[in-house]
């Protein structure tokens, strides 16, 4: 298993804290889709950085090398989970790596980020079961 990190989405050890400050906030909304390590994806695409065969890999790059976590939405495309489900490299997040789910929260926009959209996720849970 390998990870390639790509620049501008690998910020290890960041504090919530240090989160880029949001500029715009959407309406509350729902969305659904597959949580997914976002470097893998993006240099792997959808054959070899998605699914359950995936899941190891993507825990290993979050977890050592600060690897950023999203959701590859049904029919948005890939945001970049922000927030305080963000804390402590994804923890609440990590359960879900390759499922399908369905999560609640806002769409944001961040000063000075300019690579992938934003998710400020409050709640998540799989779809359908």
């Amino acid at each position: 298993m390998r990870c390639v990190l790509l620049a501008g989405l690998v910020v290890a050890g960041v504090s919530l804290s240090a989160q880029e400050p949001v500029i715009k906030r959407s309406a509350p909304m729902t969305m659904t889709g597959e949580i997914v390590d976002i470097s893998c994806y993006k240099s792997k695409g959808v054959a070899g950085g998605t699914g359950s065969a995936h899941v190891e890999c993507a825990k290993i790059c979050i977890l050592e090398k600060g690897a950023q976590v999203g959701i590859l939405s049904d029919g948005d495309g890939l945001f970049k989970i922000w927030g305080p489900m963000a804390a402590n490299k994804f923890a609440k997040v990590m359960p879900f790596i390759g499922q399908q789910v369905e999560i609640t929260g806002a769409e944001v926009i961040l000063s000075n980020n300019y690579d992938v959209r934003s998710f400020d996720l409050q709640n998540i849970k799989r779809k359908g079961k």
